[in-house]
């Protein structure tokens, strides 16, 4: 049963750990509070902005998603869930997201910020903040940055500090080069700094320092101090003549009962404009508008009106100077290419989707012409589906692949996955052909998918152990043997691909020799820099080095620290060998990374089975 009392209690020492920018307290407190109460939307959310300032995005996805479940006619939410997409990458989520906000808040200047960037960020636009602008967070914006202080006052105090604004380049400049590099640098600054992480976001067009306050959780603000308020410029002369005048008020009625789905007083009231001023383009478009909601039947009324007013639009600029204005002819050619596009004709709607933008370069054209592009290509991929002509080239792919001509077997695999992008075997079967021809990187990617449509096939796990042990990432091949061996404990496959694993990291720890490739490898996946920078095992690793047998003891008690020292043994980071005691190790081999005794000094024993750790993960 929920406890309600106990709840806000938790809730409010989170809010004041959120304030002091102390998230992981934060989070401990809104996690206690969501065990009290698991239905208060409001814990979710403030524990997703604490998961965001930290950079765990997936974590404020789920916080932002159970907000929404929990509340779905709660803006907020949504703004949560989109920002969490958006910093994922997931662009078209996050649009989706912030439109679904926008429903329920229209003039939210968070959701709308929000939208904008994400469709931004998904057409690469400079500046959007998208990973194709450089680095995790785009390049670095200063106008985004005074926008966004003209928002905040805390963003606008914040951008006085110079120090803080210093870092704030560096690490912006760091991602154009090296995005894991920025991310670790970024972890570094936050944590002399939290600011860092509120201004980055708000340079994103985000505000992730906000909590959601209940009524009452917090005294009202003191009243601004009034201030003067500028002298108002005067309007400018309304030049528009009475049957003008009355044929906007018209339309002002028309919007009104167009937006309440009343269609047929509508268009009487768009009439009625058109009666008054016939050189407007503006009533002809918002006629139509209605026609086009009122169903197909009216499609091709709408294309032969739009299409008449597109021809007169100098006879209509002369009668009535700006009734055919460029924005105006823009917006008709883009009513055009709405019909076309409700009628599947792509190649018509974006011919007038260009012409708009001949008219008028607007963003909002240039994004639904992309959008339309899209379209397209999903629409052109959904027709040239053929699951029996699939099937055929993947037999004909199995037999080129039995007489290993691996290169033709991969493109009939590729016919055969056009025909059917959504049969998990076809991945499998080309990620073989790929496997044999030595193309590991794109097999892994194959494999993904294979199992993203089938997570229990336990075959593409066996091929993903193979892929990985080639690569030489032989704790990633553990992973995907034991990932299949979950699903079915007998498959022979991952049985004894394991086996060839372990056999192999047994040979690679006993060597004198260190496999660079291999340790590049590791060292470039980010699990392994994640557990390197683990406070915790850097500590591990130094006591190793000081005092063994308390760090195997330590290790010993840990199942967290034994998880994580497996997992570098694998990789190659941490090695084992038979070293004579009386040798001081230096390095391995001539050219290789430096090797780092582990073991104390104390050993007495002439040769013993010691553990070594390679100078990269030391160094730490």
């Amino acid at each position: 049963m929920a406890d309600k009392a106990k709840a806000a209690e938790c809730k409010v020492r989170g809010n004041t750990a959120f304030q002091a920018k102390d998230y992981p307290e934060a989070i401990k407190h809104f996690t206690e509070a969501i065990s009290h109460d698991p239905t208060d939307h409001v814990f979710f959310s403030n524990r997703s902005a604490c998961y965001a300032s930290l950079e765990k995005y997936a974590e404020a996805l789920a916080d932002g998603a159970e907000c929404v479940r929990l509340k779905p006619e709660w803006p907020k939410g949504y703004t949560r869930k989109g920002l969490a997409e958006y910093f994922l990458q997931k662009y078209d989520d996050a649009i989706e997201t912030y439109k679904a906000g926008l429903k329920l808040a229209p003039e939210d200047a968070a959701l709308k910020e929000g939208l904008k960037k994400a469709s931004d960020a998904k057409y690469e636009v400079p500046g959007a903040g998208g990973r194709g602008a450089g680095g995790l967070f785009g390049a670095f914006d200063p106008s985004a940055l005074a926008a966004a202080s003209l928002r905040n006052p805390k963003i606008k105090e914040y951008m006085q500090d110079k120090e803080l604004m210093q870092k704030l380049q560096m690490v912006m400049s760091v991602g154009q080069s090296s995005e894991a590099l920025q991310s670790q640098m970024l972890m570094q600054v936050m944590q002399q700094d939290p600011r860092i992480m509120e201004v980055i976001a708000a340079m994103q067009g985000m505000d992730i320092s906000g909590m959601s306050q209940e009524e009452g959780d917090q005294p009202a603000p003191p009243k601004p101090t009034p201030k003067k308020e500028p002298k108002k410029e005067e309007p400018p002369p309304d030049t528009r003549t009475p049957e003008q005048k009355e044929a906007d008020e018209y339309k002002t009625k028309g919007n009104d009962l167009y937006k309440k789905k009343q269609f047929k007083e509508a268009l009487e009231m768009y009439d009625k404009a058109i009666e008054k001023e016939p050189n407007e383009l503006l009533y002809y478009n918002n006629k139509c508008a209605v026609w086009i909601e009122m169903g197909p039947e009216h499609y091709d009324e709408v294309l032969e009106c739009l299409r008449d007013k597109i021809d007169r639009r100098y006879e209509i600029n002369s009668a009535n100077p700006g009734g055919a204005s460029f924005e105006k002819v823009a917006k008709v050619y883009s009513r055009m290419a709405s019909v076309h596009e409700k009628r599947r004709e792509f190649d018509q709607a974006i011919e007038m989707y260009n012409k708009s933008l001949t008219e008028d370069n607007s963003r909002f054209t240039r994004n639904a012409l992309r959008e339309l592009e899209r379209a397209k290509e999903k629409h052109e991929k959904e027709s040239y589906v053929d699951p029996c002509k699939a099937e055929e080239h993947r037999e004909k792919g199995n037999d080129f692949f039995k007489e290993k001509k691996y290169a033709e077997a991969k493109q009939e695999y590729d016919e055969a996955i056009r025909r059917n992008p959504k049969d998990a075997k076809l991945y499998s079967n080309r990620a073989a052909a790929l496997t044999k021809l030595l193309a590991y990187p794109d097999a892994l990617k194959d494999l993904d998918e294979c199992l993203k449509l089938d997570p229990s096939f336990v075959k593409a796990y066996s091929r993903k152990g193979a892929a990985h042990f080639f690569m030489k990432e032989y704790h990633k091949a553990l992973q995907a043997y034991d990932h299949g061996l979950q699903l079915d404990p007998e498959n022979q496959e991952c049985k004894q691909g394991k086996e060839q694993v372990m056999a192999k990291i047994a040979e690679t720890s006993r060597s004198k020799d260190v496999d660079e490739e291999q340790i590049r490898h590791a060292m470039a996946d980010p699990e392994i820099q994640q557990i390197l920078h683990d406070p915790q095992i850097n500590m591990f690793l130094k006591q190793m080095q000081e005092s063994p047998a308390e760090a195997q003891k330590a290790m010993a008690s840990d199942a967290k620290l034994q998880e994580a020292v497996s997992k570098l043994m694998a990789a190659g980071i941490i090695r084992t060998g038979l070293i004579p005691a009386t040798r001081d190790v230096h390095s391995s081999s001539p050219g290789a990374a430096p090797l780092c005794r582990a073991s104390g000094a104390g050993a007495n024993a002439r040769s013993r089975r010691e553990l070594f750790l390679l100078a990269v993960a030391c160094s730490q």
